[in-house]
């Protein structure tokens, strides 16, 4: 009897203990969340933006002269009247690394959510330094976030974009590009229907008006205090962790001057470079020239050809301040919304026509043209009717705000106040067009020497597909007397170290080098670097279901 009660006792401690075991169970998985629920909440994101350490992205995995920020909008892109830099009237704002302040945070986040384990995903492409970033978010934030654990997709570039536009990522590795001269092609970004704001579920009606103020405003310094509270608001929701402004390392003979470098649009022009004892810049480029076609161009290097063979109304100089071009002179009406650009008389095309405002009314109305599937028509919509027309909504392009006065007067009307419009008109796709030239030449128009017309520092004189292209002086540039280069010479090198052996055997004078040859030429006079009008950054995905 002893016994059996003793058995029937212990029996009924075991089932106890197993069903207080059990129960612990339970309580365990129900700390378990997964990555949509923790990303909703604004502490675990601060957590995150605040526990990597960004210096050591800059310094160790690039090395190149990029500089670890806190802020979207970088520096050297938007210039006032005053001279000052957007970031200097903005200031310093956003989370730095600071592992004690995101702990707390991730504690609160631990006590909302009910938590202990979470497992997020960082996207990120299968190019060697964004793996390797992707592979230093992966151990900071499981060395400093308690019960994180963190899987990195690597997938190739592609592909990791449509799954950022579908918003398929916790956190995806990314970067923007500045379009234009103004904070507002970064802060667009994360309006509610912007790129961002779509892929990462930011919708603040805050923010959104903030933005819009900004973009009515017709004095620029009123408009950029709007634009630094709406990213200052930004920075606080923790959706975007901006981790560097990134540069570009290049070296250059000691011969070689004045190439200019422009952070956003056009990467390179060439009318005031110079090679002393020389009258030629040899160069190489990893790919050709994809078209010569402005209003169906996309890409930096098409950008940066058009740059040395034609001209627009403005340029951008080596001080990065708009001067003359085709444009002798231009003001704006006191609101901002009329621009009249009075073009100079001694400009001509390649095929001795003059260059007139009618090139320039043409060119603007054929990028917007539907028929045109010009991916740059956006960049017009601030110019009266131009959306509608780009989207047919209306079928002529009569409404649209360009308008040839005369033969060297050009009017624009906008739809809003743009004090950076004559900076925008240095930008590519605003280059004019000669009709008659570009009706004739059709699909061709752009895709050889012979069927593109030049009214710029240079003419294209060579362009062997997939080998080389050269540019030569062009004689009869109204401003002949400033371009000090005979010639450009490009060479297509394709083989990733082939172009640093050119350069140390003396056949190439400038070239752009990546990381792994940064240790070998930084202390020498011929390295440099330049920053571009781009931030890389952490988008962290508060909509993801």
């Amino acid at each position: 009897m002893i016994l059996k009660k003793y058995v029937s006792t212990m029996t009924l401690i075991t089932l106890m203990t197993s069903s207080i075991l059990v129960g612990c169970s339970s309580q365990d998985e129900n700390k378990v969340i997964n990555s949509s629920e923790l990303l909703k909440n604004k502490d675990a994101r601060l957590a995150i933006s605040m526990s990597v350490d960004k210096s050591e992205i800059t310094s160790v995995i690039l090395n190149n002269g990029s500089n670890p920020v806190n802020y979207y909008t970088p520096e050297g892109l938007a210039i006032n009247d005053e001279g000052k830099d957007y970031r200097e009237i903005a200031g310093n704002m956003g989370s730095g690394y600071d592992l004690k302040e995101a702990k707390e945070h991730w504690e609160k986040a631990k006590k909302e959510l009910n938590f202990d384990k979470v497992t997020i995903e960082v996207l990120t492409s299968d190019v060697e330094s964004s793996k390797r970033v992707g592979e230093f978010f992966q151990s900071q934030l499981q060395k400093n976030l308690d019960g994180m654990t963190v899987e990195i997709k690597q997938v190739p570039f592609k592909q990791k974009q449509q799954l950022e536009a579908q918003g398929d990522y916790d956190l995806v590795y990314s970067s923007w590009v500045a379009d234009y001269p103004d904070p507002l092609t970064f802060l667009e970004t994360f309006t509610t229907t912007g790129k961002f704001g779509v892929n990462s579920g930011y919708d603040s009606k805050d923010y959104n008006s903030l933005i819009e103020e900004g973009k009515n405003s017709s004095n620029i310094n009123d408009s950029w205090k709007k634009y630094a509270k709406a990213e200052e608001l930004l920075l606080s929701d923790a959706f975007i962790m901006p981790l560097f402004q990134s540069s570009s390392a290049y070296i250059q003979k000691p011969y070689v001057d004045g190439i200019t470098i422009i952070p956003y649009g056009a990467k390179y022009a060439y009318k005031w470079a110079n090679a002393e004892g020389r009258n030629k810049l040899n160069l190489t480029s990893t790919s050709d020239i994809p078209s010569l076609d402005m209003s169906r161009s996309t890409d930096s290097l098409s950008f940066s050809a058009a740059n040395n063979v034609m001209e627009g109304l403005v340029r951008v100089d080596n001080d990065g301040k708009v001067v003359e071009g085709i444009a002798k002179s231009w003001e704006a009406s006191e609101d901002k919304k009329t621009w009249t650009f009075n073009l100079r008389e001694d400009s001509k095309w390649s095929n001795g026509d003059k260059v007139t405002a009618n090139d320039f009314e043409y060119a603007f109305k054929r990028t917007l043209n539907p028929e045109t599937a010009s991916q740059y028509g956006f960049i017009m919509y601030d110019i009266i009717g131009a959306q509608d027309y780009n989207i047919g909504k209306t079928k002529e392009a009569k409404g649209v705000g360009v308008k040839a006065l005369d033969d060297y007067t050009l009017e624009i009307k906008l739809n809003r106040p743009v004090s950076y419009f004559d900076r925008l008109m240095a930008f590519p796709v605003f280059f004019p067009q000669n009709e008659k030239f570009v009706e004739d030449q059709g699909d061709k128009y752009g895709t050889t020497k012979e069927s593109t017309l030049y009214n710029g520092p240079f003419t294209l004189t060579k362009w062997k597909l997939d080998d080389v292209y050269i540019m030569t002086k062009n004689k009869n540039y109204w401003d002949e007397n400033s371009v000090k280069l005979e010639s450009v010479n490009t060479k297509i090198v394709k083989e990733g170290s082939a172009d640093i052996n050119l350069y140390e055997n003396g056949d190439i004078d400038f070239v752009g080098i990546t990381n792994e040859f940064i240790d070998k030429y930084k202390d020498t006079d011929e390295f440099s670097t330049s920053k571009n009008a781009t931030t890389f950054f952490m988008l962290i995905n508060g909509n993801k279901e």
